[in-house]
């Protein structure tokens, strides 16, 4: 069954967040107090609902308890944001999401009752900083310590050979989680890394591992190699 998923808030972050999900198959709507803006979000396809988000009955009469999650993507308005965390919190909603703008705002989030609080900004600025310190091409996600998450685009070096033959995690401490191969349309493929699964150029390598070990399998196996 597909999660339903409601948004409060309908700034960038909020559609965004939305056509991502629905693209995953998830039922999402959008809420936000401003009509003009929910017609617009209306017009272009979205299920999106008109009401004051910081409004605990009108949060109630939308059915917010019934969502798998509720996304707080409100953007500027920090009061705003606290308030209807608040109001979710007490209708006893199942998961609660909640954007933040700083960290004192994130400190906030979570005493009054979001289980998870993103800062958008500072989460995109620490995945830059991975790539830029390690001057990789590789799109990397810090996972604990100095263990990373990386997409790696296979370059000439990995192409015709299978996992099983290349044991890349006896020669790089690397594991292979998930390969994505590129399609002519413009998605991707993706295939479970069995030790018979035969790589070609381009192929997206989502690999597992320590740092200094991902940018050595990059630097000899990436694109670049």
């Amino acid at each position: 069954m597909a999660q339903r998923i409601i948004l409060l808030g309908a700034g960038r972050f909020g559609t965004h967040l939305a056509a991502r999900l629905s693209a995953f198959g998830c039922e999402v709507a959008i809420v936000d107090r401003d009509a003009g803006r929910v017609k617009e979000l209306a017009e272009d396809g979205f299920h999106s609902f008109e009401a004051d988000v910081e409004d605990e009955a009108a949060l109630k009469e939308l059915g917010v308890a019934e969502a798998d999650v509720v996304v707080v993507s409100i953007g500027e308005n920090l009061q705003g944001s606290v308030l209807a965390t608040m109001a979710l919190k007490e209708l006893k909603v199942k998961r609660i999401i909640a954007r933040a703008l700083d960290a004192k705002h994130e400190k906030v989030l979570e005493k009054v009752g979001a289980d998870l609080v993103v800062l958008p900004s500072r989460d995109m600025a620490y995945r830059l900083a991975e790539r830029l310190r390690d001057a990789s091409e590789s799109e990397r996600h810090p996972i604990s310590g100095e263990y990373q998450m990386a997409h790696v685009h296979a370059g000439a070096v990995l192409a015709g050979r299978t996992l099983a033959d290349l044991a890349l995690r006896d020669r790089f401490k690397v594991n292979v989680v998930l390969v994505a191969r590129p399609s002519p349309d413009g998605t991707a493929q993706h295939l479970e890394p069995g030790p018979g699964l035969r790589l070609a150029v381009l192929d997206v390598c989502i690999v597992v591992g320590r740092r200094e070990h991902i940018n050595r399998f990059e630097r000899e196996c990436g694109l670049s190699a």
